[in-house]
């Protein structure tokens, strides 16, 4: 297509955007969730500063005072109980006492959730500490300290999800079917990985110990030990390599059936032309037909006049545009999959543009039948902004790095519903979009993982999105995005630690505890800095190394490496940026979190969000929407 016509063509899409176009009702579905200022994450760090010096001042105070009275962290027995090299368990319980009293519900509901994070982290202590002792009056076996200390640190990341997904008023389980059996060459497969790296590891501690040691020093492969930085880096780096190769392999054949485009769009006037532009021209390198169905949904701007003039413009792709009045983007959803009579949906938001080859190479996955789901690298729409470099950087190590390797083993929790491809049988088997929750997206592939279908995300089916241009777009944002987490496990708590679901009995307990580290890494930078700075003199650790390579460490040499192998070595000079920008992450991260709901009465805690596709057409209600009209 030639420059000069796609230019002209994109003149629709140049509509003023309103201010708050980013929020919906989807931002924070009602019962479930709550808009919470700003500064309520600001005063739950500020309390937790507060307590972490009172606490470990008094600790000192006590210690002066009466030498030797009071351990450097909260341990019944270690062979060394008062040299103690960092106070992780102190830290644990000023988090979940400061986290209890901002979680939004009655006072009731708060003292019922701290007093259960306080008992689970004392109970797992007890049971370390208990086993220590037993080893060292049994078999004259003395545990290092650090390693009771990681145990429950560990424990302490577990004991967060797990409190939050019993205490919060979350969606129900989704009832949707389990018909995929187990796949012993999954765990087979990442058995093998971990071996491999582990082995690799010693090595490479063994010829190049010196090396390693200089590198440990400058807090790059953390401060407690670089063998296991190196092994999970040498276990990610195989899967990797080995889900690049399978998705080379899934998409050598060509595979071109109708398609239908669904697109939800909710005052998009300001991009919603160059969107239909960039489809019509995939349409053009694809050889299937191609039928645009835009949901214009609830707007309150000139979106759907600006969709239907694009509309009329294209050469390859035909479509309409419906208008409905019921607000929400799964409802649309929803609305538009009843209209589609094609075997394959491919799913776009409205700020989306997809690369003229994505639909083409996307769709070759689809020949293999086990395949239910396709998904891609999602860039940024722009290259400007430092957020646009800080989003580059995210998403080349997210989807074009972790779940590839994830996919190695059909490990792919969720496709990102900016750009996704369903077989649409098995979408309306698994019941449809769940509405009135955030993470439809992710949802959904679960329960067509749970029917035997794989989940694909390959790297080379590209697309472009709007990345937020302001703080507050972003916060909002973000908050949805982690909030999701647990909404969906909610959802779908009946597959945790099933041994026929890889995603279930590994990958999703994974994601649940790095979520909590996320959530805990700005209360983490504080707690560091107190220690660093005011309390140096007491503990043996944290040296500043340690703490640089607890809040960066690793993930800066991975990180630089991936966009290096991206031909993005541009970004390599923005990354110290971006790790800051990872705290921010973090304290987005806390601020969703504590816009869970947590009711006053164990009766209230489930809510189960409809899935009105999975019930009869007769015994639904149905969207209102004026009639269709259709771009000739």
């Amino acid at each position: 297509m030639a420059g000069k016509d796609r230019q002209d063509r994109s003149g629709p899409g140049k509509s003023a955007r309103p201010a708050d176009f980013f929020r919906s009702v989807d931002s924070a579905p009602k019962g479930i969730s709550v808009k919470r200022d700003r500064s309520v994450t600001d005063g739950f760090l500020i309390t937790f500063l507060a307590l972490t010096i009172l606490a470990l001042s008094a600790a000192a105070w006590a210690n002066a005072r009466w030498p030797g009275s009071v351990p450097t962290d909260l341990i019944f027995f270690t062979a060394d109980r008062f040299n103690a090299v960092l106070p992780i368990r102190i830290f644990l319980v000023i988090f979940y006492i400061s986290y209890a009293a901002y979680a939004h519900g009655p006072v009731l509901a708060r003292l019922r959730l701290g007093f259960s994070f306080l008992i689970k982290l004392a109970g797992i202590a007890a049971i370390v500490d208990g086993a220590a002792m037993l080893s060292w009056q049994q078999a004259d076996a003395v545990w290092p300290v650090h390693v009771q200390q990681i145990l429950v640190g560990l424990s302490g990341l577990a004991i967060f999800p797990h409190t939050v997904l019993n205490q919060a008023r979350l969606p129900g389980p989704c009832g949707s079917p389990v018909r995929r059996r187990g796949r012993y060459h999954e765990y087979w497969l990442i058995s093998v990985a971990a071996l491999t790296s582990a082995i690799g590891a010693v090595v490479a501690l063994t010829l190049y110990g010196g090396e390693v040691e200089q590198l440990r020093n400058l807090a790059l492969l953390g401060g407690m030990g670089p063998g296991v930085f190196l092994a999970q880096q040498f276990f990610t780096v195989q899967l990797a390599s080995l889900g690049w190769m399978r998705n080379t392999l899934s998409r050598r054949r060509s595979f071109s059936p109708p398609v239908a485009v669904l697109i939800p769009a909710h005052n998009e006037s300001h991009l919603i032309g160059q969107t239909i532009d960039a489809i019509d021209e995939a349409a053009a390198h694809y050889d299937g037909p191609v039928r645009i169905l835009l949901m214009e949904n609830c707007s309150s701007d000139d979106t759907a006049d600006v969709a239907r003039q694009a509309i009329a413009k294209c050469r390859c792709a035909r479509g309409e545009v419906i208008e409905s009045i019921i607000p929400g983007k799964a409802k649309a959803l929803n609305h538009g999959l009843e209209l589609i009579s094609e075997d394959y949906v491919v799913r776009i938001d409205a700020d989306t543009q997809i690369d003229p080859q994505s639909l083409r190479l996307a769709m070759r996955h689809f020949a293999n039948e086990t395949v239910g789901t396709v998904g891609g690298l999602p860039l940024p729409l722009k290259r400007t902004g430092l957020l646009d470099k800080f989003r580059t950087i995210e998403v080349l190590n997210r989807h074009g790095y972790f779940q590839v390797a994830l996919g190695a083993f059909n490990g792919i929790l969720g496709i990102p519903g900016m750009f996704c491809i369903y077989r649409r049988d098995v979408l309306m088997e698994a019941g449809g979009i769940v509405e009135e929750m955030n993470g439809e997206d992710t949802d959904i592939v679960l329960r067509m993982t749970n029917l035997g279908y794989r989940a694909v995300s390959d790297p080379r089916v590209k697309f472009r999105t709007e990345v937020p241009d302001s703080m507050e777009f972003l916060r909002e944002q973000r908050t949805r995005w982690f909030r999701s987490l647990y909404h969906v496990t909610a959802h779908n708590r009946e597959m945790l630690f099933q041994g026929n679901l890889i995603t279930g009995a590994v990958v999703l307990p994974f994601t649940l505890m790095n979520g909590a580290r996320r959530a805990m890494m700005a209360p983490l930078a504080i707690y560091g800095v107190v220690l660093f700075f005011m309390f140096g003199g007491i503990y043996d650790h944290p040296h500043l190394t340690t703490v640089l390579a607890v809040m960066f460490g690793m993930p800066f040499i991975m990180a630089c490496a991936v966009v290096a192998f991206w031909r993005r070595p541009d970004l390599i000079l923005y990354m110290p940026a971006y790790m800051a920008f990872r705290l921010l992450r973090s304290y987005y991260t806390l601020g969703a979190t504590l816009t869970l709901v947590y009711p006053g009465s164990s009766k209230d805690r489930r809510f189960d969000p409809p899935k009105p596709l999975a019930v009869p057409a007769e015994e639904r209600v149905g969207l209102v929407e004026k009639p269709p009209i259709i771009a000739e």
